[in-house]
């Protein structure tokens, strides 16, 4: 039975009812296997088995959502100055990246005139493609001056399309905003990214609406998969960890619907987490450093590299490429 619903989900694009019949029934091992080998031979077939690495600059305005997510492990700093988002952009590239987003938190007032002011910074010394994330903090004239800036992706992050999930965790943010902000970019012509956050309270029904819904965007061109982690304190400090098997299976019957998108991991996962993604037919795209404002820990494989006060380059690369050499897999 279930190797039917794979031969019917390859042989047309897979409906809600189909997708969802597929994530259900893939809680059991055997199903799951024959689930994560169609899907990571579809992803060799149309986006190849090559990975890529991307950088990131975290942090760089701080968080205006009040209250603040109940979940949330944000470290809210002051904004990064131009000037020291500057340095870390020279240091990224100098270990090799020509690939990086800047996150940072979420203003409901807007930031348009800062992401502005950073990206044309930016560019003023670099072509490296750049994606940008800050949630809902910016209008249709702030997207179309960054389309001009060449920023290759905005993310849109819904976390979940659960409305009631969503406000529960979120009361002080908007997820009609997150959705408004995909649609002007879809009208304008702006490739974007969509990310879901496995394990917050939603059905698997949700995960799959959720799919659907960034499956109609014609620019969408990534999707990251959170694995929810509670902090130690908070309203969810309680709420377990989501178990890495469930992001492995939506993200294979992700790729059933969305054969050529870049699956991704976010936060919450480790490079620990790699080898099932990639079975599951994640792909193609790794986080191999990012800029951060909190003091890093050492770990044994990962290199700190020190900016200025208050700012570090973390760079995962070795320990990630070690799992990726023993998986047999090169990186480009």
């Amino acid at each position: 039975m279930f190797d039917c619903l794979i031969e019917e989900a390859l042989a047309e694009a897979p409906t809600h009812e189909l997708a969802l019949n597929i994530l259900k029934e893939s809680r059991d091992p055997a199903n799951a296997q024959k689930l994560f080998q169609a899907a990571s031979a579809l992803r060799d077939e149309r986006i190849g088995r090559n990975l890529w690495w991307t950088a990131a600059i975290e942090g760089i305005l701080p968080c205006r959502l009040r209250p603040i997510c109940g979940y949330c492990s944000y470290v809210n700093h002051e904004k990064l100055s131009n000037e020291s988002l500057l340095k870390a952009l020279k240091a990224l590239e100098g270990l090799g990246f020509r690939h990086l987003h800047l996150s940072g938190g979420t203003s409901p007032a807007g930031y348009d005139a800062e992401i502005l002011s950073m990206v044309e910074a930016m560019r003023g010394v670099s072509d490296i493609a750049i994606e940008v994330n800050l949630g809902p903090s910016f209008g249709r004239e702030t997207v179309r001056r960054l389309k001009d800036l060449r920023v290759s992706c905005i993310t849109s992050s819904l976390e979940t399309i659960n409305e009631e999930v969503f406000q529960q965790a979120k009361p002080g943010d908007s997820l009609q905003s997150r959705k408004a902000l995909l649609e002007i970019c879809e009208e304008e012509g702006v490739p974007t990214r969509g990310m879901l956050l496995i394990g917050l309270g939603e059905s698997e029904d949700d995960r799959i609406r959720q799919l659907f819904y960034l499956k109609r965007l014609k620019g969408l061109r990534h999707i990251r998969f959170s694995r929810f982690n509670p902090t130690a304190s908070g309203r969810y400090s309680s709420h377990p960890r989501c178990s890495p098997w469930e992001v492995a299976r939506i993200v294979a019957v992700a790729r059933l619907v969305m054969p050529e998108v870049q699956l991704g991991l976010a936060a919450g996962n480790s490079p620990d987490d790699i080898p099932l993604w990639f079975l599951a037919g994640g792909g193609n795209q790794l986080l191999g450093a990012a800029a951060v404002r909190k003091t890093p820990k050492s770990q044994a494989g990962v290199d700190v590299i020190p900016i200025e006060e208050g700012l570090w380059i973390v760079n995962r690369t070795k320990l990630q490429e070690r799992y990726i050499h023993e998986m047999g897999l090169g990186t480009c």
